[in-house]
């Protein structure tokens, strides 16, 4: 797997959080922007707060707990694997790949939310079609603006997350691209074992494991 596409592929993840963070103005508030919208203050207040400093497991357990029940991880990992590769493994396959696919976007968002700068955030349109959702952002900073779109999806209690595309480039898309490939060359095991060693380097820190997964994700 290409390291420089995914490379740009963990920033792109991080940066679509800290994206939603930033205070800025919604020129159409429904519900399902306002869901959105209603994690900031307490991401922030975590994010900032003096005390969770130095910290780390208090704090990365409390920003996980509010944001990450906003995002369908089952939805998400089954598209970035794709139909045919989903249809081909066992449900137990796939629930550890939803598993190890959770953990990995959590662990990039958390290395990335603990940067937290103050860009700002217009929430432009809201589109609905049935069960799927949109929300429209522009992202504002220092040298320009940047369009961050969020895909949403209905469960039976709220509008969960199941993609993120920044200027017209799909999170899902890409790991689909990515994952595709390796399973092609490869196999879905060596998938896992990728993904798995990935997970690792984020939890206990990149230098710990550098040498050992140089060859990996």
């Amino acid at each position: 797997m290409n390291k420089t596409i995914l490379r740009n592929q963990w920033w792109i993840i991080g940066f679509s959080l800290v994206l939603i963070l930033g205070a800025g103005k919604a020129v159409q508030a429904s519900g399902i922007t306002e869901g959105l919208k209603a994690t900031i203050d307490q991401v922030i207040n975590v994010v900032t707060d003096p005390q969770y400093k130095n910290d780390r497991t208090t704090r990365r357990t409390k920003m996980k707990d509010i944001i990450f029940p906003k995002f369908n991880f089952l939805e998400m990992g089954k598209r970035s694997l794709g139909k045919k590769h989903w249809k081909k493994i066992t449900p137990e396959e796939r629930k550890a790949f939803v598993d190890v696919f959770g953990k990995l976007l959590e662990n990039s968002y958390a290395n990335k939310l603990e940067n937290y700068s103050d860009e700002k955030i217009n929430y432009v349109d809201e589109i609905v079609k049935g069960k799927y959702a949109m929300v429209k952002t522009e992202v504002v900073r220092k040298n320009g603006s940047i369009n961050v779109d969020y895909k949403l999806i209905e469960s039976p209690s709220e509008w969960r997350v199941y993609d993120i595309v920044i200027e017209g480039v799909s999170l899902i898309k890409n790991y689909r691209s990515q994952f595709g490939k390796v399973i092609h060359n490869d196999s879905f095991d060596t998938l896992m074992d990728k993904l798995n060693a990935k997970v690792k380097e984020l939890e206990v820190g990149e230098n710990d494991v550098k040498e050992e997964n140089k060859d990996k994700i």
